[in-house]
């Protein structure tokens, strides 16, 4: 009898695991209804966009009792900040890229300041997205940002450039001062 509870007990475990896991990994794949973009306006969002020569971002916000304006401002944020991430892992990518032409002492010196490079990069890049479009649906609001990927690997590349640049200018100063001290 206790053979037949314990396996009981075990099954139910693992169905009660299993099941979970399964409702977890379903709502990770599936889209859900809430944050759902109209068909419409997917449709109309693949006439104004190039994924290939573009990153872009759709936002969106509630009309509430403050009105339209007030949500179109909401909208252009929610999509300005989904934008900056895009950028952000892009331009991770170029700095990655630019990085693995370095030797350990240089990489050394550049990687404790990527992060910060990284946000500097994100937030020049940012200021020369353009909004592609802008719709009112159902008490909702969308705007989509777009920034050119072209964009994001100039910027990057000067980025890190003007980073050595400094970093190199300053350890020749470093030198040249040792250098009149002797």
């Amino acid at each position: 009898m206790k053979k037949i509870n314990f396996t009981l007990f075990l099954f139910l475990i693992i169905l009660a695991t299993g099941c979970s896991s399964l409702d977890n990994a379903l709502s990770s794949v599936l889209p859900s209804k809430s944050n759902a973009v109209p068909l419409e306006l997917q449709e109309q969002m693949a006439t104004r966009v190039n994924p290939e020569q573009e990153l872009f971002a759709l936002g969106s916000a509630e009309v509430e009792t403050s009105g339209a304006i007030i949500a179109q401002a909401k909208a252009n944020k929610n999509a300005k900040d989904l934008l900056k991430g895009k950028i952000k892992k892009e331009v991770a990518i170029h700095f990655n890229s630019f990085m693995l032409n370095m030797d350990s002492y240089s990489k050394g010196l550049a990687s404790p300041v990527l992060p910060d490079l990284t946000e500097y990069a994100s937030e020049l890049i940012l200021k020369n997205a353009s909004q592609k479009g802008a719709w009112e649906n159902n008490k909702k609001v969308y705007s989509l940002f777009v920034v050119e990927r072209d964009d994001v690997a100039v910027q990057s590349k000067n980025v890190f450039s003007t980073f050595l640049e400094d970093i190199s200018g300053r350890l020749l100063n470093t030198k040249d001062k040792l250098s009149e001290g002797e």
